[in-house]
């Protein structure tokens, strides 16, 4: 099975949960469960590379030589760290509008000024109806497919990229001024930066980079051994971030090289199991687990920390103020999600903000989701159950 199907448990109509977050706790936790089978009992987390060719114009590279063994570490070339900004001290939350009259809508993704919002609704005759907004407006957005349509990401120029579902399985595509494009080869995207430069993965494991949404894709390459590649997201510099075998935290670099990062500690130990989600300005986002590990009550249990990494210094750490693993970073390396008590929060530095919701919370996380976050902070977009438990689109403005 596809570990990128994201709403393989969601039932025949659409619940008041939104399944693309509702499960995701759920799904994450199976994933590790699926990767610790991947890589056996002992997951290597000393990091691995692998030296190759940039191939012309791609900004990527293809493998050319065997691995050859880096410090997990190193710290990669990316730009210098931003002035430091103070946070804002308070939301306002805001539903966004959708056509129609659809009573369900969520929002998947957002450029990192916050203008431009991709997600979807929940139409009253059943399944998906893909839509972006642009400084508020909504449109639709016509995406074939017959069992599920997304968009996960979008730039700054309005390019959106995500994926549909058909019987054979998912479908990439491109969406720019009013038109969806297939991309080339099956599969799903992911991500795009502002240069065009997208990222997903293909129907058999491996993660792809396409240089434009007019290109073929490339396939991202990996060390020896690794069976399965996720890539999650781009920066503007073109690092992918994303993962092998659903286990290790990986990067593929512009400058043709690709490693893994280095284990949170947990507990004073690495991490057995690690994951990149989300990557910007240097700074990644994802999880961490010791997996396999006993409780007191000598039962096995597989708790998911966040974590976050700083590819300047290449120092990894867990999030304390989060409960499950960050939805969004933005160039300050701050972050969107959810903390113990399952309140949708931002946390900038030592300071966190609790978002409002439309109706009450819930301590799993999932009543609230804050899924994008501008990188000055201002705009944040997710999803809020309403009194009636209903999914609503929303924004947060913050000052």
């Amino acid at each position: 099975m596809n570990p990128l199907k994201s709403l393989d448990d969601e039932p025949d109509t659409p619940s008041t949960v939104d399944i693309d977050r509702a499960i995701s706790t759920a799904r994450r936790r199976r994933r590790l469960r699926r990767g610790a089978v991947v890589t056996g009992v002992a997951v290597v987390t000393v990091a691995a590379s692998a030296t190759a060719s940039l191939l012309p114009g791609s900004g990527l590279p293809q493998v050319t030589a065997t691995n050859t063994a880096v410090p997990a570490d190193k710290a990669s070339p990316v730009p210098a760290p931003t002035t430091a900004v103070p946070g804002p001290a308070a939301c306002k939350l805001t539903r966004l509008p959708v056509p129609d009259g659809e009573p369900m809508a969520l929002v998947t993704g957002a450029d990192p000024t916050g203008r431009w919002i991709a997600g979807r609704t929940y139409p009253t005759s059943g399944g998906y109806q893909a839509v972006i907004w642009r400084d508020g407006k909504v449109s639709k957005v016509e995406m074939p497919g017959d069992l599920e349509e997304a968009l996960r990401d979008v730039n700054t120029s309005g390019l959106a990229v995500g994926w549909s579902y058909s019987e054979a399985g998912p479908v990439p595509y491109a969406y720019r001024d009013g038109r969806t494009t297939k991309l080339a080869a099956a599969g799903s995207a992911n991500a795009v930066n502002d240069a065009g430069q997208i990222v997903g993965d293909d129907n058999a494991g491996h993660g792809l980079f396409w240089p434009s949404a007019d290109a073929k894709p490339k396939r991202l390459p990996t060390p020896a051994g690794a069976k399965q590649a996720q890539a999650r997201a781009i920066d503007e510099d073109g690092t992918v971030a994303g993962s092998l075998d659903l286990a290790r935290p990986y990067l593929w670099l512009p400058d043709g090289t690709h490693r893994e990062l280095p284990m949170p500690e947990i507990d004073g130990k690495p991490a057995k199991i690690a994951q990149a989600f989300d990557i910007r300005n240097g700074w990644v986002t994802g999880m961490a687990s010791a997996a396999g590990h006993k409780d007191r009550e000598n039962r096995s249990s597989e708790p998911v920390y966040a974590a976050r990494w700083d590819l300047r210094t290449g120092k990894a750490e867990l999030v304390g103020e989060l409960q499950y693993p960050a939805d969004a970073v933005n160039a300050h390396g701050w972050q969107v999600g959810n903390d113990a008590k399952g309140y949708a929060v931002l946390v900038t530095g030592d300071d966190v903000v609790r978002l409002p919701g439309l109706g009450r919370n819930r301590p799993d996380g999932t009543a609230t989701i804050a899924s994008t976050l501008s990188d000055d902070g201002r705009i944040i977009a997710g999803q809020s159950d309403d009194k009636s438990g209903t999914i609503q689109a929303v924004i947060w403005n913050c000052r």
